[in-house]
């Protein structure tokens, strides 16, 4: 709903530009014809930087990185919505947010959160739209890659092996037997494979897809970028979501 005003808003901006009124917003890239904004572009640079926990001053590698990253995350929609998913609810929304405050310094409290996103320029229902979309793709990442992600036993045995012991040893920890570790371990190779697979996915999903990135949009929000044809596909950084949960 909200995708749609925007492009209604920017329709009526331009048409009413020649007579002297301000663009409201304006595409920055199509993927399949589905228009990224600038708008979109903007808050999904802030809340980068927010939930890195980096300073809102943006350089033209992580504006451009932001736009590759929307760029994929759009091919992942047009995905979903082939699938039949249940919705993201408000309690779930709610419990990652929880998470997300409290890995922000000072934001866990209400007044101080309410400061961080002042800081960055960003509102409540921005984030909330934002990590929604984020949960969304988690979730149809695993819907669509776990199903054909097998870890075998000698795997799991050479992961103890060769890097938790190792690790375990490197900063003085006892060392755990492998029946206690080797569901973990299970899920990190699992992950691993499933990031390979994404990445593989988007690959596809690029070559065969119609992506523009107009030439216009440079520099990009609020810092400045180069323009050029989109990246090769990469596995993308879902905001706020760390990457051992895709």
């Amino acid at each position: 709903m909200r995708r749609a005003l925007q492009v209604v808003l920017l329709l009526l901006g331009s048409a009413g530009a020649s007579a002297g009124q301000v663009v409201i917003d304006r595409i920055v890239a199509t993927v399949n014809g589905q228009p990224i904004l600038q708008s979109d572009w903007d808050v999904a640079l802030r809340c980068e930087a927010l939930l890195d926990r980096k300073e809102p001053q943006f350089t033209p590698e992580a504006a451009r990185g932001t736009l590759e990253r929307l760029i994929d995350q759009e091919l992942l929609r047009q995905q979903i919505r082939t699938f039949q998913l249940k919705p993201i609810g408000e309690e779930e929304l709610h419990k990652r947010m929880q998470e997300i405050r409290k890995q922000i310094p000072g934001a866990a409290d209400d007044a101080g959160w309410q400061a961080a996103l002042r800081r960055y320029g960003l509102t409540q229902s921005e984030v909330d739209e934002r990590i929604t979309d984020e949960l969304e793709i988690l979730r149809f990442i695993d819907v669509r890659l776990r199903p054909t992600v097998h870890v075998n036993r000698r795997s799991i045995e050479e992961y103890y092996r060769d890097k938790l012991l190792p690790q375990l040893k490197q900063k003085g920890a006892k060392e755990v037997p492998l029946v206690e570790v080797s569901r973990q371990i299970e899920e990190i190779l699992s992950q691993e494979l499933m990031d390979t697979q994404l990445a593989d996915l988007l690959r596809d999903l690029r070559q065969q897809s119609e992506i523009h990135i107009q030439p216009s949009a440079l520099p990009p929000p609020p810092g400045n970028s180069t323009a050029g044809s989109p990246q090769q596909a990469q596995t993308p950084r879902l905001p706020g979501i760390p990457a051992e949960r895709r």
